[in-house]
């Protein structure tokens, strides 16, 4: 991959996404609840008359849940799942990266389980490991 990535802390690992999947970042997001979701579904947002469905990659991913904090925002994702907008919460934004073809590489097998699928690719970077979110294939399966 080249270009630039959006980098951010979830569960306690560095990730990323393409930003170009990327819609907007907000802050101290009200959103209502859904009874009975599935445990992935944080709930709905009204984002300007638009209603976005929040996920808990966390739980998708199977990282640690963090406490919500000043810190923690939530990531809008442009139209991928069915057209609509989805959104997750993350816990620290870090930074923009531009990328180059050099500084990524392929998962390693041995992490290509169920949840290791949805990493598309490992972007090392100032001695960090940024763990590379597929986010069609996660948004395509729940």
């Amino acid at each position: 991959m080249t270009g630039k990535i959006m980098t951010f802390f979830l569960g306690g690992s560095l990730c990323g996404i393409d930003i170009a999947f990327a819609k907007e970042i907000n802050r101290n997001v009200k959103y209502t609840s859904v009874p009975g979701g599935a445990s992935h579904v944080v709930g709905l947002l009204n984002l300007r008359g638009q209603v976005v469905t929040l996920f808990d990659l966390t739980q998708i991913l199977h990282l640690t849940q963090t406490q919500a904090d000043k810190e923690s925002k939530c990531i809008i994702l442009k139209g991928l799942f069915q057209g609509d907008h989805v959104g997750f919460f993350i816990d620290k934004l870090a930074e923009v990266i531009d990328i180059t073809p050099d500084m990524c590489e392929l998962p390693p097998a041995n992490i290509k389980n169920l949840q290791g699928r949805f990493i598309s690719e490992i972007v090392k970077c100032n001695e960090k490991i940024i763990l590379m979110l597929d986010v069609n294939k996660i948004f395509d399966t729940i």
